[in-house]
């Protein structure tokens, strides 16, 4: 492949250097990074194509049946046969800390794209336990909106579950996740776009670019939320209007990065911070 037109935004060599490991989803998104120039993958994903897939997410009717993992490392090998792809049929949940180790010790960056809360949360207990890079992606109900949690060691505090915790009390409660039915192809792509960048600025924090610059610019602004109904409320109120005003101007398609500070009783990252053993 030719990068020659954005390597003055993307340090190209840095990404060919990079692995990521995707869990249950983001398959567009690594699509992108793959043009982009991304060394190597590993999928972890157990689900199937399903009739209703090709409507909502980046997959073909003639991959009904398949493996997701195995048709997105066939479209990665498409996009640029140089890069490297792992597909593990597996139950993300199911793989011990001893076998994340060897199966991914060499990740640059966890992707969670999975709406599975224990999936997401086994995830930053990974994340933390191996100080590896990782992010949340996720759709609201009906598409419409979505959000971008980032962890980056060195830069940001707030873990997962520090922002995140009302889904850990719900959880624990047995209140279901809630379901991303009604999102879009172009709900989940526009919040893919802004992945995308988060990704590459995590994968080439340093670069002389504006990706490279990226992720000390947010620096502890690990929330973004994007507006994509121009009517989404929160519980009832208008989030992007509290920081974005009120202005015509404010309609939609926005994003938000919202400062998170480290919550000092995190069952999962408090004793990062107190220099206690890590628990069993």
């Amino acid at each position: 492949m030719n990068f020659d037109r954005i390597e003055s935004t993307i340090d190209v060599h840095a990404m060919q250097q990079s692995h990521v490991t995707s869990i249950g989803g983001a398959y567009g998104l690594l699509c992108d990074l793959a043009r982009c120039g991304l060394g190597a993958v590993s999928l972890v994903d157990f689900d199937r194509i399903s009739d209703s897939n090709p409507a909502r997410q980046d997959f073909y009717s003639t991959d009904m049946g398949q493996h997701k993992v195995q048709a997105v490392a066939r479209y990665l090998k498409q996009i640029n046969p140089d890069i490297e792809v792992e597909s593990h049929v597996r139950d993300y949940c199911e793989i011990s800390s001893e076998e994340h180790d060897r199966l991914f010790g060499d990740t640059s960056l966890l992707v969670f794209g999975t709406d599975f809360f224990p999936a997401q949360a086994r995830g930053n207990l990974q994340a933390l336990r191996s100080e590896t890079p990782a992010m949340w992606i996720g759709l609201y109900q009906g598409g419409r909106a979505g959000e971008i949690i980032h962890y980056a060691p060195g830069v940001t505090e707030a873990c997962y579950r520090c922002i995140c915790s009302s889904r850990y009390q719900a959880f624990t409660a047995g209140v279901a996740n809630v379901s991303s039915t009604g999102a879009t192809i172009f709900d989940l792509h526009l919040v893919d776009a802004v992945a995308g960048q988060v990704a590459v600025g995590i994968l080439t924090r340093g670069a002389n670019n504006r990706m490279g610059r990226l992720i000390d610019q947010l620096a502890n602004r690990n929330l973004l939320q994007i507006k994509i109904d121009p009517e989404y409320r929160m519980a009832g109120k208008d989030i992007f209007a509290e920081y974005l005003g009120n202005h015509p101007a404010n309609f939609s398609f926005t994003t938000i990065a919202l400062p998170m500070e480290r919550d000092e009783n995190c069952p999962d990252c408090a004793h990062l911070w107190s220099g206690s053993e890590e628990r069993a």
